[in-house]
């Protein structure tokens, strides 16, 4: 039986096909996969995600034991880390959008320096909020995280997303489309459908969402620290009552609009 290693980082559907094809290939009957390196992902959950991708596979077998391994390209292993999560190994894309992993690495690659550190900001509100109120940290962080995924696309591309998928948004201002085209990018690369998420990402820039993570996120968009003013009053008012709080916070944001741009929202 021969091992073969990788950083698995995480492991991809093109690195367990070619596995599956070298066994064949070398007419071998059984074979062992070992997670090797360093990487994002600690050994042990790259390696739990490695027994995920090959549990359907008689004669593949997954090994803690990397001696005498013959160690194989990485595939495709960066892209997922992009959020590419389609290209995951099957198994195991479900557990990479729950358990949040990669989440900080797909803001990094999908937002500018600045817009990514606002999401880390954003991230940490929405969990101290989560938590304040008896919900699901997990799932307020990765919003946070992943909110603004789609900033930084041109109008030019976040047009023809809303003209397919949310046409009624065309006379919108092109500085709200981000809201949606996330909806979508996530859905079609990350496999994102939780619902809690999607409407929470959807409705961050006009709050006008109606659940308690719309407004946890709608919130902390709003008084993340790198803002750099005093929000301790929001915070407080938000750990109280996230309703009331979001309306204040709405309220704030139309002043400033105003005052800024003398333009009534």
């Amino acid at each position: 039986m021969i091992t073969l290693s990788c950083t698995f980082d995480p492991v991809t559907e093109k690195e367990v096909r070619y596995i599956l094809s070298c066994r064949k290939e070398k007419g071998i009957r059984d074979l062992a996969v070992c997670v090797k390196g360093e990487g994002i992902l600690s050994r042990e959950e790259r390696t739990r995600l490695l027994k995920l991708a090959f549990a359907p596979y008689r004669h593949v077998y997954v090994t803690d034991s990397c001696d005498d391994a013959e160690t194989i390209e990485a595939m495709d292993e960066e892209a997922v880390r992009s959020g590419m999560f389609r290209l995951a190994a099957k198994g195991t894309r479900r557990v990479l959008m729950e358990r949040g992993f990669y989440h900080v690495e797909t803001a990094r690659a999908m937002c500018k320096e600045r817009r990514y550190v606002h999401s880390g900001g954003v991230a940490g509100v929405c969990k101290a909020l989560a938590k304040a109120h008896g919900l699901d940290e997990m799932k307020a962080w990765r919003a946070g995280w992943l909110h603004d995924i789609t900033k930084a696309f041109s109008d030019e591309k976040s047009e023809e997303i809303i003209a397919r998928w949310k046409p009624e948004w065309l006379n919108i201002s092109p500085k709200v489309w981000h809201s949606y085209t996330a909806v979508i990018w996530l859905k079609q690369n990350m496999g994102l459908y939780d619902h809690d998420i999607l409407n929470a990402l959807e409705h961050h820039t006009l709050g006008d969402g109606k659940s308690a993570y719309a407004w946890i996120l709608y919130i902390a968009d709003k008084i993340e620290p790198g803002r750099g003013y005093d929000a301790s009053k929001e915070m407080a008012m938000a750990e109280k009552d996230l309703k009331t709080a979001a309306a204040y916070v709405l309220e704030e944001s139309k002043a400033y609009i105003y005052e800024k741009e003398g333009i009534h929202v």
